[in-house]
């Protein structure tokens, strides 16, 4: 997947990114569909925050264009990060309540709730400490 963006600042190894265009393996944004990270993104151009990298060997100004690019593979580890211990939790979390205490609705919900933070929680964690790999390279002047 590829993203073109400008980048706005440039700060304390850090570098924030606003994307200009929509990502190149989604149809969603070119068409009427709906995705949830353009939802989540709000109004206007999304943001990005990076760690600051030196593509080509030059550094980084505000008001340069790059490209950020990650692999499909990538990709898909982190959704899977993301999605599946929520899910798990959710799903595992009412079944160890009805194990351990059998015949209350009750509590298997809140089983599915605790289950889904705490899968939420451990997702996050693993995200943290393992972010997906990208690459950021100058985009070249058209």
């Amino acid at each position: 997947m590829q993203a073109r963006a400008r980048v706005q600042a440039v700060q304390a190894g850090r570098v924030r990114l606003e994307c200009e265009s929509p990502a190149v393996a989604c149809g969603a944004c070119a068409g009427r569909g709906r995705c949830a990270l353009r939802w989540l993104a709000g109004p206007g151009n999304p943001e990005l925050d990076v760690a600051d990298p030196v593509p080509e060997g030059a550094p980084l100004r505000p008001g340069d264009g790059v490209i950020v690019e990650v692999d499909d593979g990538e990709l898909l580890r982190a959704a899977a990060l993301a999605y599946v211990p929520p899910l798990a939790g959710l799903l595992a979390g009412p079944v160890a309540v009805a194990v351990l205490t059998p015949g209350s609705e009750l509590a298997a919900l809140a089983g599915a709730v605790l289950g889904l933070v705490a899968g939420w929680g451990a997702s996050r964690v693993w995200l943290r400490r393992s972010p997906p790999r990208y690459r950021l390279r100058t985009a070249e002047a058209e």
